[in-house]
């Protein structure tokens, strides 16, 4: 199979809406012709480019046209290329988790990488250099909730706002959030510990 069938049949295997990295290509082709390919595979109209490296394949929606990924799956599959590891910013964590109301005006991230500025799906996207501290299960439920946590603050996390957490995420992934105790900082883990003491009085 010729190097150009490789590629269009790894691309194939894609879902429609779901992006990729020039990257994860190279054990299929060396780097000129994969750039070769992709080229042709955009004209064509069969792939867009999103940004630097990362493509998507459309996906098309009765009514509304193409459906395009988000700017954080954007992101994240831009990150995977880099080596990066990556995680939303406090205060969108705490709003997915209904910590807070407030909606922030630009998608910031925490990254193990370079602190820059990207151009993403038509969005400004601020990435974040982060100590290892900041990235703990990144991309997982506990490490949003850690995220979230940290960016609400001593003054704001009580055993009610740790109540309000086991409500909103699975019994399983509470219990990774409790199993991470260890890496958070004192107060957090005096919060939790306050809170799990209360439960097993009330049982």
């Amino acid at each position: 199979m010729t190097a150009s069938a490789q590629v269009k049949n790894y691309i194939a295997n894609i879902p429609e809406g779901k992006t990729f990295s020039s990257s994860s290509l190279r054990q299929l082709a060396v780097s000129d012709n994969i750039r070769q390919i992709l080229h042709r595979l955009i004209k064509a109209g069969e792939i867009r480019r999103v940004a630097r490296g990362v493509f998507v394949k459309p996906r098309q929606v009765a009514k509304l046209g193409m459906a395009m990924p988000s700017a954080l799956e954007i992101a994240k599959t831009l990150a995977q290329s880099t080596g990066e590891t990556i995680t939303v910013h406090g205060a969108e964590a705490a709003r997915q988790l209904q910590l807070t109301t407030q909606v922030p005006t630009r998608l910031v991230l925490y990254t193990s990488g370079n602190s820059r500025t990207l151009r993403i799906a038509n969005r400004t996207v601020k990435l974040i250099h982060a100590n290892p501290s900041r990235l703990i299960a990144a991309e997982t439920k506990a490490g949003l909730v850690l995220s979230a946590l940290k960016y609400l603050g001593k003054e704001n996390v009580t055993t009610r706002t740790i109540a309000a957490i086991q409500q909103r995420v699975s019994s399983g992934e509470f219990k990774a959030v409790m199993s991470l105790v260890a890496h958070m900082p004192a107060w957090m883990a005096d919060a939790f510990y306050r809170y799990q003491q209360g439960k097993t009085h009330e049982s």
